[in-house]
């Protein structure tokens, strides 16, 4: 295909492989990793989609994230690293030509005290993603539930060749949207209900509603992270959530599973402080940060 958009995507965990099964047929994809054994096993096997009954290999050209010449290349960098690794990819950002936008898929909020280190004349998008997804191994990756990526423009404007590309597979919803406050926020109380909560307990996401008094602390911590966060029909969006993708793991409860550090401090740690600000103390989601980090200090034991 002609002309065909250069697309990085930073990250090549489950939303990092993920997004460049998706986006490889319509741009000219460079998957970034940290590890170049990785880059290395998906340039010689591409990337193997799992969706349900459905398995797809996607060839697909990788480099490590240190390869700056690469980075400079890209019309468009999508930043899919967790919360916790951004600090160790923030220098390596900052030395990417300012022409070249930035699109962040984080769960949680802590990456936006970053972005002011990132300069003005950049145009930076914050999006949030609805799909699960778990990564197999370095090249495989299971499309757990279908959803749609949101975004909004941060700040700069957006080439209307790149606003087509994202838009450009209906079988991958991408959204944009006016306010990015409005998205984030409420991706943000979704995450911080469900995610500790499925974390602590170890269970899939359909079980908050099934058990009774699991669905009650549910009912407990939307009241809590609703009092900060001003989401409109906030139980019902929570709920939703939990019905559609009953049978997926959130990935903080994933990561807990394979004794992994989490996102705890990007998505609740944020709505904590926000608490603290207002004079509101959020014992719940207070307890059930505090025995997440007690239960990551075990498992780095």
């Amino acid at each position: 295909m002609k002309n065909q958009i250069n697309v990085g995507i930073i990250g090549a965990g489950a939303m990092g492989l993920l997004y460049a099964a998706n986006f490889a047929e319509k741009s000219k994809l460079t998957l970034f990793t940290r590890r170049r054994e990785q880059a290395e096993l998906l340039n010689q096997e591409g990337i193997l989609l799992r969706d349900q009954l459905k398995t797809k290999n996607i060839h697909i050209q990788a480099t490590v994230v240190t390869d700056e010449e690469s980075l400079a290349k890209q019309q468009l960098l999508i930043i899919a690293v967790k919360q916790y690794s951004l600090n160790e990819i923030l220098p390596l950002l900052k030395n990417v030509p300012t022409k070249v936008p930035f699109l962040f898929i984080q769960n949680g909020a802590g990456h936006l005290e970053s972005l002011a280190e990132l300069g003005v004349k950049r145009t930076i998008l914050l999006g949030i993603s609805e799909h699960g997804a778990g990564r197999e191994n370095d090249t495989t990756v299971i499309w757990r539930g279908h959803g749609r990526t949101k975004y909004s423009i941060y700040q700069g404007e957006l080439d209307s060749n790149l606003e087509l590309l994202l838009e450009s597979r209906p079988e991958f919803p991408v959204e944009k949207h006016d306010d990015y406050l409005d998205i984030i926020q409420e991706k943000l109380l979704i995450n911080a209900v469900i995610n500790p909560l499925t974390a602590v307990l170890g269970v899939p996401n359909g079980k908050l509603l099934e058990n009774p008094e699991w669905h009650r602390l549910l009912v407990i911590l939307v009241k809590e992270v609703q009092s900060v966060l001003a989401v409109e029909n906030a139980l019902l969006k929570v709920e939703t959530i939990c019905q559609v993708t009953e049978a997926n793991f959130s990935s903080m409860a994933l990561d807990r599973l394979n004794n992994r550090k989490t996102e705890i401090d990007g998505i609740v740690l944020p709505v904590l402080e926000k608490g603290e600000h207002a004079s509101r103390t959020l014992p719940t989601l207070r307890t059930l940060y505090h025995i997440i980090k007690g239960l990551e200090g075990e498992s780095n034991v």
